[in-house]
C-alpha cells in the first residue's frame, strides 16, 4: 500500500484592515462584492506567500473567523481605454482576522523534484517563514488589501474564542478552489460547494466532495522551470538569521 507523505499541522493568524474575497457572481457588473468569509483558494494563496515550492502543495483544512463580519463600500475610479473615468463600487470586508490550519503534501506531478522531498527541512522553513510573517507580501484576496501573518500555537488556535461561538451560519454555495492543469491537454477547473460556519469555524472539503465543477478554457499551461533546492533555502535562512544576530 502506498503511503503518501503529509506534514504536521501548522497554524497562523491572518489579519488586515480590509479584505476582498470576490464573489464571482459580481465580477461582471459595476460593483464587486466580497464573500462573507475567505475561500479556500484565497487562503491557499496567502499560505503560499508564506512559503511554497513546486515540490509540495499547501492544503488549508480549516479557518476560524475571529471578528464580526462587517462590510464597507468604496467608490473606485477606473481609467478606461479612451482615458475617461468610470466609477465603480467595491464592497470590502473590514477589520478581519482569521486563524488558519494547514499542512502540506508532496506534489506528485513533479517526480523530477523527488530529491527535494526532505520533510524536516521544509517543515523547518515553513515554521520560520510563519514566524517572519511570510516570504512574500500578503494580500487578503486582492492587491490593495494588505495583510499580516503571525505565528500561533495549536492551543491558541483551538482555544481562542470566535465572535461566532455558539452560532451556525449557512453561507450557501461558495467558490472553493481551482484545479490547475497538469499538462497542456488538461483543462482548468473551478470547484464550488455548500459552505457552513459552526462556532466561527469552517472545515473545508476536499475537491472530490465539491458538488459543482466547472471546466474553464482561459488558462495557458506553463512549463516548469528550475527550482532551488531545500538545502540551499535552509542555508540562506541560517545565513540571514546569523546576520541579524
Amino acid at each position: 500500500m502506498l503511503i503518501l507523505y503529509r506534514s504536521r499541522n501548522f497554524y497562523a493568524r491572518v489579519r488586515g484592515q480590509r479584505a476582498l474575497f470576490t464573489n464571482p457572481a459580481t465580477k461582471g457588473g459595476s460593483e464587486r462584492s466580497s464573500y462573507s468569509t475567505p475561500t479556500r483558494q484565497a487562503l491557499q494563496g496567502i499560505i503560499d506567500a508564506v512559503y511554497h515550492k513546486p515540490t509540495f502543495t499547501n492544503v488549508v483544512t480549516e479557518v476560524k473567523v475571529m471578528n464580526q463580519i462587517q462590510t464597507e463600500l468604496h467608490g473606485v475610479r477606473a481609467l478606461l481605454h479612451d482615458y475617461s473615468a468610470d466609477l465603480s463600487y467595491v464592497s470590502y470586508l473590514s477589520d478581519v482576522e482569521y486563524l488558519v490550519k494547514f499542512h502540506f503534501i508532496w506534489n506528485e506531478n513533479r517526480e523530477d523534484l523527488m530529491q527535494d522531498r526532505l520533510p524536516n527541512k521544509h517543515e523547518a522553513i515553513m515554521e520560520r517563514s510563519i514566524r517572519k510573517g511570510g516570504r512574500r507580501n500578503i494580500f487578503l484576496g486582492t492587491s490593495e488589501c494588505f495583510g499580516l501573518v503571525d505565528e500561533i500555537s495549536q492551543e491558541e488556535y483551538e482555544n481562542t474564542p470566535s465572535y461566532y461561538d455558539g452560532v451556525t451560519i449557512d453561507l450557501g454555495i461558495m467558490f472553493h478552489s481551482f484545479a490547475y492543469p497538469k499538462d497542456e491537454t488538461t483543462p482548468l477547473k473551478s470547484y464550488f460547494t455548500k459552505t457552513v460556519m459552526e462556532n466561527g469555524l469552517i472545515k473545508f472539503k476536499p475537491q472530490s466532495e465539491c458538488e459543482i465543477v466547472n471546466t474553464l478554457s482561459n488558462y495557458t499551461f506553463k512549463t516548469p522551470g528550475q527550482v532551488k533546492s531545500v538545502d540551499d533555502e535552509l542555508e540562506e535562512y541560517d545565513a540571514m538569521e546569523k546576520g541579524e544576530g
